[in-house]
């Protein structure tokens, strides 16, 4: 048996993973700072054992051609060669190239030639799947590790590789695959969401389309599906300036939110203040108010500027519960405004509501239809604000806040059921030494 063989602790039969495995295993046991000797004859086993398996996978001398001189192999041309079939996306036919070359019989050829492709592929990107990248990495070792290479790093330049596969017409197959994974919207065949992004555009051209909410969410979605998240680098063959835009939309909280919120609000505003425009023009003259505080003129202008007002107010109280949703739901160790303040919202916010319907149960004499209607609604919040806290901070992974319907249940239904329970009990302590369990 071979010295490599009982090294190793392999089988004569034994392919190249096994042999790596073998190795890397044997890694964690024998160090150079702690053996040296016992380093270096594990690396020769190592050596001698893919050497061996490379012989036995050769063609038989005499059907084999000569084989090619390594100092005059050229290794940038077959790296070229070897290129272009893997652009073809088959990788059944980049293994046979791979086997059929002659100039990677030879080991030293073959480092030479592995080092010139992956020297191809970080400099010309081209279009390859993620499949045929690692054809390549397993036949010339490049996740060895006794190379010590940057598996992240590696992992950087075969996705810079697919993403511009992905984006050539023969990727489109696998880039809508990978988009309906992971979007819950349709990427209708003919759309112009992926040209708009390969184009550059106006800042405001863009805002424009954020009016549109599912166009927004398929421009953000194909970011993801091309694996832009993970390294913030721009994919082949898009624009920059259209990848940060829409990057920076996919990021709650950024100011770009600000300005497509703000924009939607404003052109709903515009829309009521016409249709309310209208409505006054149509019942002119108004009458004065009731009290006689205002006249018609004043009562048109107080109508409009209400409809004008009513859409950017509910927006921008809207901003600011997520805003207070998002400070309450911050980690413990992070950095915050106020920390003591953010310990003390919720229960400051109940007795806030408590005292309030205190209150207006003592000055109230009518129904108090008003605070009846607004205080469920100021509960539903807190409700939910305490609800999102917990889940963010505290709750197992996958938990989900509750709806805005199901909060607004539990506000209306609970309280109820209590008290229910509040009079039956105060029922039974009223009628304690009456009460008869049985007819007899």
């Amino acid at each position: 048996m071979n010295d490599w063989m009982t090294l190793l602790g392999l089988d004569a039969d034994a392919d190249e993973r096994a042999i790596k495995r073998a190795y890397a295993r044997q890694l964690r046991v024998t160090r150079p700072e702690d053996d040296p000797v016992a380093f270096q004859r594990l690396h020769e086993a190592y050596q001698a054992a893919l050497a061996q398996l490379r012989e036995d996978a050769a063609p038989p001398a005499e059907v084999r051609p000569a084989q090619a001189s390594t100092d005059t192999v050229d290794a940038e041309g077959v790296a070229a060669q070897l290129v272009e079939v893997a652009g073809q996306g088959d990788d059944a036919l980049l293994r046979q190239a791979l086997q059929q070359q002659p100039e990677l019989w030879s080991l030293h050829g073959k480092q030479r030639i592995g080092h010139a492709v992956l020297q191809q592929l970080v400099t010309d990107e081209p279009a390859l799947p993620r499949s045929t990248f690692e054809t390549l990495s397993g036949y010339f070792g490049w996740d060895d590790p006794v190379r010590g290479w940057d598996l992240h790093w590696l992992d950087a330049v075969a996705r810079r590789c697919e993403q511009r596969w992905l984006l050539s017409p023969a990727g489109t197959g696998a880039l809508v695959i990978r988009y309906s994974g992971i979007s819950e919207t349709l990427l209708v065949p003919g759309s112009d969401v992926l040209p708009s992004l390969r184009e550059p555009r106006p800042a405001w051209r863009n805002l424009l389309s954020t009016l549109q909410p599912s166009r927004a969410r398929q421009a953000i979605d194909l970011l993801a599906a091309l694996g832009y998240w993970h390294d913030l680098r721009v994919p082949p063959g898009l624009d920059a300036g259209q990848v940060a835009f829409w990057s920076r939309f996919g990021r709650e909280g950024d100011a770009i939110h600000w300005q497509a919120g703000g924009l939607r609000a404003l052109l709903v505003a515009l829309v009521l203040g016409l249709i309310c425009t209208w409505a006054v023009i149509a019942s002119w003259p108004l009458p004065p108010s009731e009290d006689g505080m205002l006249d018609g003129g004043q009562r048109a202008a107080l109508i409009i500027a209400a409809a004008v007002l009513l859409a950017p107010g509910l927006w921008l109280t809207t901003r600011a519960i997520r805003a207070l949703i998002r400070w309450q739901s911050l980690p413990e160790h992070a950095s915050a405004i106020l920390p003591g303040l953010r310990i003390l919202t919720i229960p400051l916010a109940v007795a806030a509501v408590m005292a309030a319907f205190h209150q207006t149960l003592l000055t109230t004499t009518d129904d108090p239809f008003t605070a009846l209607l607004v205080l469920p609604l100021v509960s539903t919040g807190v409700l939910s604000m305490a609800r999102q806290r917990f889940v963010q901070r505290c709750a197992p992974a996958g938990e989900k806040a509750w709806g805005t319907g199901m909060m607004i249940a539990i506000v209306l239904i609970v309280p109820a059921l209590v008290m229910a329970l509040v009079y039956w009990a105060k029922d039974l302590h009223g009628h304690r030494g009456q009460l008869r369990w049985s007819n007899r």
